[in-house]
């Protein structure tokens, strides 16, 4: 996959990320599913799961990306909608990294150094995951060590959306949080997703189907 070494992207220590969690793995928790997802899963040499933790640049990326990304019309001709149990059990928090995390570029020319496009890995859909999980692989593989990966976000191309690995990143030394973590299934933390659905023209459920 992963033609020659990719291009590097130096997240420095201090800049913020932040993070969309289920709360049952805690503000600094790694997700260790091995449901498909874009550029998961992941495996060691021995087959052992890396957890995974997908963040942003800013709060409006990790809502549209974190959320809203899957969304999809109900039936042709009908809107969009996320349904409130969508969000149940989960908070967002701003994750502060101690330590500069060095990512595989997937934008710009890191995408022309390794010889594909962002329609392959950043603009598909669901169906295709595999295939970015494929790259995930072979970047994790590389000889050179890498925290994550990271590109421009699809439903946000104002902001980054990034993938960090656990084992390379150790959360409790790399990671700190800035502040609580907000609920987004209530108070202040569910009118930021009513708002994020607002702007990107998703009716917002209270109910559910």
């Amino acid at each position: 996959m992963a033609r020659g070494r990719p291009l590097t992207e130096r997240w420095e220590a201090g800049r913020p990320i932040v993070h969309i969690y289920h709360r049952r793995w805690g503000p600094q928790g790694f997700n260790p599913t091995d449901a498909p997802g874009r550029f998961r899963p992941i495996r060691t040499r021995s087959g052992k799961i890396i957890p995974t933790a997908y963040g942003a640049s800013d709060e409006e990326t990790a809502l549209a990306e974190g959320l809203l990304r899957g969304v999809e019309a109900l039936e042709k001709g009908h809107r969009r909608r996320l349904y409130r149990k969508e969000v149940e059990g989960l908070s967002m928090v701003t994750l502060v990294p101690k330590v500069d995390l060095v990512l595989a570029k997937l934008h710009g020319p890191g995408l022309v150094r390794l010889e594909v496009t962002r329609p392959q890995l950043i603009d598909c859909r669901a169906a295709h995951y595999p295939y970015t999980a494929e790259w995930a692989q072979a970047l994790y593989l590389c000889k050179i060590k890498l925290f994550g990966i990271v590109w421009t976000a699809r439903q946000n191309d104002s902001g980054r959306a990034l993938v960090l690995w656990k084992g390379l990143v150790r959360p409790k030394s790399h990671l700190r949080t800035a502040e609580p973590p907000t609920p987004l299934d209530k108070g202040k933390g569910l009118d930021l997703v009513r708002q994020a659905c607002a702007y990107a023209n998703i009716d917002f459920d209270d109910k559910g189907p």
